[in-house]
């Protein structure tokens, strides 16, 4: 029961989030880049009676996500823009997200 309530949660933030930027891309972009879902994966961590040691290590991944994250984003803004193409767009940015992802892991084992 508690993970449907969870997917319902989720899914009426998406819904929200979509139906705000139909009408305006700005805020609904920024709703979309707020930690809600940081914050809802949290809760739903803590709610199962995840340990703190866990939830610190996940706000620490989440931190070193943001700029594989960046990247991403940044790739899909310019690919689109340039080609129209969505699909090509995800492509390439999911790529990139890959390439830095690993790389910045790569870099992290090296240094921790």
């Amino acid at each position: 029961m508690f993970i449907v309530l969870k997917a319902l949660i989720s899914s009426l933030f998406i819904i929200l989030v979509t139906t705000i930027a139909k009408k305006t891309s700005l805020i609904g972009g920024l709703i979309a880049m707020m930690p809600v879902n940081i914050v809802l994966s949290l809760l739903w961590l803590h709610f199962e009676k995840a340990d703190t040691f866990l939830l610190i290590n996940f706000i620490r991944s989440a931190i070193l996500g943001t700029l594989p994250t960046l990247f991403f984003l940044v790739a899909v803004f310019i690919i689109l823009n340039k080609f129209q193409k969505l699909e090509y767009s995800l492509a390439a940015g999911a790529c990139i997200l890959f390439v830095f992802a690993l790389l910045q892991y790569k870099i992290l084992k090296v240094i921790f």
